[in-house]
């Protein structure tokens, strides 16, 4: 794991999104879908939220070339209205993550870094945060 990663893992990410609520999901919804490591890929879950203010999602990871589809979470995000028509999206601090699935199922945790490597490279192309360059995917 890069030293990126593990700064990722200990403090999480916060990023301000322009637009509503309901556009921040649909990209997420769109591109999640199109990510992938390793032959893993990646599926959001609903956690609980408040429709129109908050959602709290579970990003698991899958194997297409397995029939059972649902395996251990990776990570949970949050995706919640800001003032003046932003969206906080936020992937919580490791130390808010625990979960004893995902820690033996991503022991080195690269599916999480993957994961947020990708969602941030993806809110780049969209135009929507501006990063110094694409982040690696691994």
């Amino acid at each position: 794991m890069s030293s990126f990663t593990q700064v990722l893992l200990e403090g999480g990410v916060e990023v301000e999104l322009p637009g509503k609520l309901s556009d921040v999901i649909t990209i997420l919804d769109e591109d999640v879908p199109q990510f992938n490591y390793q032959g893993y890929g990646y599926r959001l879950s609903p956690a609980k939220g408040s429709i129109g203010n908050r959602w709290d999602l579970i990003v698991r990871a899958v194997n297409p070339a397995r029939s059972d589809l649902s395996f251990s979470p990776v990570l949970r995000l949050e995706v919640e209205s800001a003032e003046d028509g932003m969206v906080l999206f936020r992937v919580p601090p490791l130390s808010e993550q625990q979960s004893q699935e995902a820690d033996d199922f991503d022991s080195d945790r690269r599916l999480f870094g993957s994961f947020v490597f990708q969602v941030l490279n993806s809110f780049q192309r969209r135009d929507l945060i501006e990063l110094p360059g694409p982040l690696p995917e691994y």
